[in-house]
């Protein structure tokens, strides 16, 4: 009974009801079909869990090993056992993928596979109806794999050797091979490809990282807040703004260019590649003089030769938009504009626009006594936290990340993963900033002229004082905004991220049941936020403490 009062009463109604829940997925087969589909379990997923567990069990090992040489001196006892075993695991995991190796290659093969690209990559044989790896391939990542393991091998015995080297060479040495046994794990756990649960992956992965990046965003946020103006700052960022709203009107005062549009509206128009959306946008609703207030039919052309030459070669078409010197007198001018070229225009408009805003931010700070830049924060912690999380997800994965990519020339290209991560990490970090800003506060200003007297710096006391006891005031808030995080990230799915939830629609489509794939992903959405709810209010009790 003792134990059981140390178990939260929410896990006790959850352990209660597991043997209905074991029940019902075990005796019937739309559900135990709906956990399948939900979880993402894949072909050949029990040997691929197998080497999964093999292999993380030997990087947590090969850590906790880096991290005793690196605190031996105060290490506990279950980490010096586990140091111990390190080194046996290893070898026995490099020798096991010489012997049978069929226990890691696997997930080995899932991993690689799954990091190239499916449709261009050379190295997959697409013959067969399941796509594989080429048998040489597969005997270089086996290969690969044997090489990984025995580097790693050497890096654990390296951990054990080097807690007998001397300062200034050990604590730098010590704390590399930490970095890098812990970059292994967590490139296993965060990054690797889970084939027997993808969509559990999905989900976890992208909470995990928004998480991590709202908070990073949340305490810059503050640390903007807290600046302080100096006697110059409002003459400085007006110059700032000033210059940039100057750069703006260089670009807008540079010269436009002439377009016709030539030929009937009979049929379609062509619109030479390149035309400003605005323009072309203009002639599509027919926003021009004499268009009749009716909508017209556009087709693209590569040049203004061949968009004339499809007036007379192509039946749908009866007129083209194209600059005036390329022009051919044999057709009728319908109307006649100018405009300022793209590569002038967003430039202009960009400058403008951070121009204007930086002007803004220092007026309202100088009328206010107040940084330019925190005015800035405060103005976006607010604006934030005033739009909905489907809307930024929205926002920032469709619109925003099409600009980027075509601003880029296509050199940033984000996934639908990526853009999701960096939609709820900004619409969570007004949130992580508020709650950042209630810690920090909460803390004595005496503690802050203490830092300043002993002579540290605004970073100094910051990063030693103000943070690590914020951040124990601030657990219980925080551990919520995770929970939260959880539950949002099943709005990815409007991004096509199959994670839990979109893989529920998907089954949900392909199977027409009204009940078992909701219900299913319900409860998996339960049995998580609980259990992290559970490991939350560990670190809550240990955070507490530390405290007294």
């Amino acid at each position: 009974m003792s134990r059981l009062s140390t178990i939260r009463p929410s896990n006790l109604v959850l352990l209660a009801a597991a043997p209905f829940i074991i029940y019902l997925f075990a005796t019937s087969s739309k559900y135990l079909r709906s956990l399948i589909a939900i979880l993402g379990i894949g072909n050949n997923a029990g040997p691929v869990f197998v080497g999964f567990l093999l292999i993380v069990s030997v990087a947590i090992l090969g850590y906790l090993c880096a991290r005793h040489a690196r605190f031996t001196n105060h290490a506990p006892g279950w980490l010096r056992v586990s140091a111990l075993a390190a080194l046996p695991a290893s070898i026995a995991l490099l020798v096991s993928s010489f012997v049978s190796p069929q226990l890691l290659m696997p997930f080995a093969e899932s991993v690689f596979f799954h990091a190239l690209s499916e449709n261009t990559s050379t190295l997959i044989d697409r013959s067969s109806q399941t796509w594989v790896l080429y048998p040489e391939v597969v005997t270089r990542v086996q290969t690969g794999l044997q090489v990984l393991l025995a580097a790693y091998t050497a890096v654990v015995a390296l951990s054990l050797m080097s807690a007998g080297l001397q300062p200034p060479w050990r604590g730098h040495v010590l704390l590399g091979l930490e970095c890098l046994t812990g970059a292994v794990l967590f490139y296993l756990m965060f990054v690797a490809h889970w084939q027997f649960a993808t969509g559990v992956a999905i989900t976890f992965r992208a909470a995990i990282f928004a998480y991590i990046f709202s908070a990073i965003l949340g305490l810059i946020w503050v640390g903007l807040q807290s600046f302080k103006p100096r006697a110059r700052t409002t003459i400085l960022y007006g110059s700032i703004s000033l210059t940039l709203l100057a750069i703006s009107a260089f670009f807008f005062m540079q010269p436009q260019v002439s377009y016709v549009l030539v030929g009937s509206t009979e049929g379609r128009i062509a619109i030479v590649r390149g035309t400003p959306q605005a323009q072309a946008d203009i002639i599509r609703f027919g926003e021009f003089d004499g268009a009749g207030d009716q909508q017209y039919r556009i087709r693209s052309a590569t040049d203004p030769a061949a968009a004339l030459e499809q007036i007379e070669t192509v039946e749908s078409v009866s007129g083209a938009f194209v600059p005036v010197d390329s022009h051919s007198q044999g057709y009728p001018v319908l109307w006649q504009t100018s405009f300022l070229p793209d590569k002038y225009r967003n430039p202009a408009l960009a400058f403008a626009v951070f121009g204007f805003l930086l002007l803004t931010l220092t007026i309202g700070g100088a009328q206010h006594k107040l940084h330019p830049l925190a005015v800035g924060a405060e103005f976006f912690v607010d604006t934030i936290r005033g739009i909905p999380m489907l809307v930024i997800i929205l926002y920032i994965g469709l619109p925003l990340a099409g600009a980027v990519k075509e601003a880029t020339g296509g050199g940033i290209d984000m996934t639908n993963m990526t853009r999701g991560i960096i939609a709820i990490s900004v619409g969570y970090s007004a949130y992580m900033a508020e709650i950042f800003r209630s810690g920090i506060e909460a803390i004595p200003k005496g503690q802050l002229e203490a830092g300043s007297s002993l002579g540290l710096s605004r970073w100094q006391t910051a990063r030693l004082i103000v943070l690590p006891q914020a951040l124990r005031i601030v657990t219980p808030p925080l551990g919520n905004e995770f929970i939260a995080m959880i539950k949002d990230t099943s709005l990815l799915s409007i991004l096509s991220v199959r994670d839990m939830t979109q893989r529920m629609r998907e089954f949900q489509a392909a199977s027409f049941l009204p009940f078992a794939p909701f219900n299913t992903a319900a409860i998996l959405y339960v049995v998580l936020t609980l259990g992290c709810a559970s490991f939350l209010k560990w670190i809550e009790r240990r955070t507490a403490k530390d405290n007294r």
